[in-house]
């Protein structure tokens, strides 16, 4: 049996040898050439899948660079942008200050009071910069209030919208005279002793009247909204708009008495 196998494999490979196939060569060849082509088609599709696979990452890469990239341009533009407008507000702040014959002193808020019953503001200017309780703050916009508490380097500014707060102020039209507070709990003012004769009609312009230099004369305070008479019928309540929306605010002027403008004028 042994010798019949020996036979058979010895003529095989002679007939294999001189090119001629046979049965089985057929078998053979089909069986492993079906595999081949298989595994040729897996491992292209495996190197494609790999190829694709790689492309994709590389490319989230070069995205999440790019992201980045963009984020820092962006995040430039809007300091960029800021910086614009702050040089704009300080070239205003410049050319008010130039409209005044009163002595200014420039600061910034860095904070406002968040109770809905007390109107504050604190700046970044104390007593080292001659800052004293009593100075009347301004801006380019108008009236804002005047110093409450001193510290070295920092002070609060109680605002016109302050129901304590009290600012001598005239109809600028009539020249009808007031005194302005703030009314508790609301963002507007009232302008009390008003008597029931003075003409004052809504929408007219209040301005501050210069008494003990506090602010400038004729410094925009805000506008007339509202005119009742009292129930008593003797004074009239006239509510009014701050010409300042006081929590936009990021500078602000203190004024400076003649005593401070004269050091700050010998300091400079």
């Amino acid at each position: 049996m042994m010798t019949l196998c020996v036979c058979v494999l010895a003529l095989y490979i002679y007939r294999h040898r001189q090119g001629e196939t046979g049965r089985i060569d057929s078998v053979l060849i089909s069986v492993s050439g079906g595999l081949q082509q298989n595994f040729f088609f897996l491992g292209k599709g495996g190197r494609s899948i790999i190829d694709h696979y790689l492309t994709l990452v590389n490319t989230q890469k070069r995205n999440e660079a790019l992201e980045k990239e963009v984020e820092y341009l962006r995040t430039k533009v809007t300091a960029l942008q800021e910086v614009d407008l702050e040089n704009g507000r300080l070239r205003k702040g410049l050319d008010f200050r130039s409209d005044l014959t009163q002595k200014l002193l420039a600061a910034h808020v860095i904070a406002n009071d968040i109770s809905t019953d007390y109107f504050a503001l604190r700046i970044d200017r104390g007593s080292r910069d001659g800052i004293r309780p009593g100075m009347g703050v301004i801006s380019p916009s108008g009236l804002v209030g005047r110093i409450l508490r001193v510290t070295n380097d920092y002070s609060d500014v109680l605002t016109l919208l302050d129901p304590t707060s009290n600012v001598d102020v005239v109809i600028q039209r009539s020249r009808a005279r007031g005194v302005l507070s703030g009314k508790a709990g609301e963002v507007r003012c009232s302008m009390k002793y008003i008597d029931r004769l003075d003409d004052v009609t809504s929408s007219d312009t209040v301005v501050a009247s210069g008494f003990g230099n506090v602010f400038p004369k004729g410094l925009l305070v805000g506008y007339v909204t509202d005119v009742e008479p009292d129930r008593n019928g003797v004074i009239k309540n006239v509510t009014v708009k701050s010409a300042v929306d006081i929590y936009r605010l990021e500078e602000v002027f203190i004024v400076l008495p003649p005593a401070e403008s004269e050091k700050a004028a010998k300091q400079s």
